[in-house]
């Protein structure tokens, strides 16, 4: 059941672990996916904003002031079956505006057009090689002038990324417009957690960034590219997201299936301990039980070959003549026929306090009359073996709701245990007080004591210190259970306190009336 158990929880740690391990990855993947299509929408837009003021620009000026090629390509291709070879000029015709920025001042300003120029020269293979063919000399022979479609072409992004690239970073890129795009892009991906970004060039922190942003901000960080320069792989500029709240976001992603997992492998836990725990305490109670009918058929044992002996006296002519032997050998029986008896009513009365659903007859009894009555019952027995019992009765207020017959016999059976657990002759000491609204006594002795593990278990039905087949010590573990059930019964509380050597202290507490 154990290895169970641990077979479980282990299956369910690693569930756990695995599954946060699979957000983390998914969050991460789309953070960087995020980060990515926002980079390319703001490099987008600026330069779909720098395209349309130009075009708008180039739509107002008219014809131009001046046109010249520049930025010219050559391409060749033979055709070996015809004997020709094919050349291909595309090249870039830059239009110069001369525009009138200020007719009251005077002033101009240039502004150049850009459209893109292709031709077709078809020569023979025999004039391939002739060094008087120059390249203006197919680029005369126009096939079509077209406008530039600046959404297609490189030299427009060259030449407004060099531009863009002049510009200080927050004059690019508006925080609010950042700030909103990444807001999207996280709830279009579900990542619905707090964040905070920043833009970064080459390492040193820029302006754009969010109100709370750190240098040095909790949580996982994130970054990429923006803002890419034409012909270069990297950026100097990077966009960094941090989530301060991340692992709480992922854990919240899991907790209903993990903790449900944990629910049940909690419960699980708790029915398997449980069982284990009364399969352990029935077995202590099996091996108590145990003990008890081997100490009590030892007990009976002994009174039975008592009587044995004695009625086989008796049966012998010599003895029947002698009345006073005989009378001596009844009393005998007598006397062993009454310790049966009481050892059997004791076990009795347990039973019938545990099973009985009606209460015990209370009536209004003194204290001190109930230790008188237990101390007439022990006197003969502490004088047989040289000791003595000193009473300090210091409770002013005695009375209490209670059973008389119970309370002498729980003061009793406390004093046959200070008795019986003893090495030298035994003195106890029985004192009684009063608190405001308890009836207090203790009964203390000077006997073998008790450890601590015998202090924990010494109220339990059938237990005794010593375990099996063990007599020297009479007893069948009932008197101290039946103790702590009439103190219960009467609303009470016992503490003990014992050194083992040193002796015994019960404390008992009753309610005054």
């Amino acid at each position: 059941m154990i290895i169970s158990i641990v077979a479980i929880i282990s299956v369910q740690v690693y569930w756990i672990i695995s599954a946060w391990e699979d957000k983390e990855e998914e969050f991460s993947l789309a953070v960087r996916q995020s980060l990515n299509s926002v980079s390319v929408m703001i490099e987008e837009r600026e330069m779909s904003d720098y395209i349309t003021a130009f075009e708008k620009l180039l739509d107002s000026v008219g014809t131009p002031n001046d046109s010249n090629f520049t930025d010219v390509f050559l391409f060749m291709d033979d055709d070996m079956t015809s004997n020709l070879t094919s050349f291909y000029a595309y090249g870039i015709l830059e239009e110069n505006y001369i525009l009138n920025i200020d007719t009251k001042l005077g002033e101009e300003s240039n502004v150049k057009d850009y459209k893109k120029v292709k031709t077709t020269t078809v020569l023979n293979n025999d004039k391939i090689f002739n060094r008087e063919n120059k390249l203006p000399s197919s680029i005369d022979k126009l096939r079509s002038v077209e406008r530039i479609n600046t959404y297609d072409q490189v030299k427009y992004r060259a030449a407004f990324s060099d531009y863009s690239s002049t510009i200080p970073i927050h004059r690019r890129l508006n925080v609010q417009e950042l700030q909103t795009l990444l807001e999207e892009e996280f709830k279009d991906k579900n990542i619905l957690t707090y964040f905070e970004f920043g833009i970064y060039n080459n390492g040193l922190a820029t302006k754009v960034k969010s109100n709370n942003y750190k240098e040095e901000q909790k949580g996982p960080r994130y970054e990429a590219s923006i803002f890419t320069e034409d012909g270069k792989i990297d950026s100097p500029y990077k966009l960094v997201v941090s989530f301060p709240e991340k692992n709480k976001f992922v854990f919240s992603s899991i907790i209903s299936v993990a903790g449900l997992s944990i629910l049940l492998t909690l419960f699980i836990i708790i029915v398997s301990a449980t069982a284990i725990y009364q399969i352990i305490q029935q077995k202590k109670v099996s091996e108590m039980k145990s003990d008890f009918i081997n100490n009590m058929s030892h007990e009976f044992k002994t009174p039975i070959a008592t009587i044995n002996l004695a009625l086989d006296a008796i049966s012998n002519a010599k003895i029947l003549s002698t009345p006073s032997k005989v009378k001596q050998y009844v009393q005998m029986i007598r006397e062993e026929n009454k310790r049966m008896l009481t050892q059997v009513e004791s076990v009795l009365l347990i039973s019938r306090l545990e099973k009985s659903s009606a209460p015990i007859a209370f009536s209004d009894i003194d204290l001190n009359e109930a230790i008188h009555n237990a101390i007439r019952h022990v006197d003969l027995l502490v004088k047989s073996k040289k000791g003595f019992i000193s009473t300090s009765f210091e409770a002013s207020d005695t009375l209490f709701k209670g059973n008389l017959n119970h309370i002498t016999n729980l003061i009793i059976n406390l004093l046959d245990n200070s008795i019986k657990y003893s090495d030298n002759p035994p003195k106890i000491r029985i004192a009684t007080s009063n608190t405001n609204k308890h009836l207090i006594f203790t009964i203390e002795d000077n006997g073998i004591g008790m450890n601590l593990t015998t202090q924990k278990f010494v109220f339990e039905k059938f237990y005794r210190e010593q375990s099996g087949n063990i007599h020297n010590i009479k007893g069948h573990g009932l008197g101290l259970s039946y103790v702590k059930k009439i103190v219960d019964l009467h609303n009470g509380t016992i503490d003990l306190f014992s050194n083992v050597g040193k002796g015994t202290t019960f404390t008992i507490s009753f309610p005054k009336i």
